[in-house]
């Protein structure tokens, strides 16, 4: 009983975690939005089209709040916290995040000459989305490494 009760605790307390950084990142592109709006150190300047990275900015930011205020909102029900704790769920979930993140270090680099091919992104514009899929990659390869060490 008391396992069930530490379990629901630890998955209170991930919710949370997630809903305080997608609200973080939410304030990021909003802030990043009226920067850009009001043209806060010349950051406007930078931007070839100001107009849409405002409302790009602002759309992000408007829907990373909502998420995270959903979430930090959220009570889980006593069946919701049991499915959550369920190990067969926890490596369902597990599972699926690692092929969804192997299909994402496939398709970035493949999409991102796509695009540079069909001149519809610049040589940067694919270095960066290349970039970002190695970070992410070497991350991965982090957090391997740090769960490995703590098992």
């Amino acid at each position: 009983m008391n396992e069930g009760k530490s379990s629901g605790g630890q998955v209170r307390k991930a919710n949370k975690r997630t809903g305080a950084v997608t609200l973080s990142i939410g304030v990021a592109c909003l802030l990043i939005a009226l920067a850009l709006g009001f043209n806060v150190g010349g950051l406007a300047d930078a931007v070839p089209t100001v107009a849409k990275a405002v409302w790009g900015f602002a759309g992000c930011a408007a829907a990373l709040l909502v998420c995270g205020i959903a979430a930090l909102l959220h009570k889980p029900t006593p069946q919701e916290l049991v499915s959550q704790g369920d190990e067969r769920n926890k490596t369902i979930g597990a599972l699926a995040s690692t092929r969804a993140f192997e299909l994402f270090s496939i398709l970035i680099p493949i999409v991102a000459l796509g695009l540079y091919s069909f001149d519809q992104i610049t040589l940067v514009g694919m270095l960066v989305l290349i970039g970002v899929e190695v970070v992410a990659f070497v991350a991965y390869l982090i957090w391997i490494a740090r769960i490995q060490r703590s098992m």
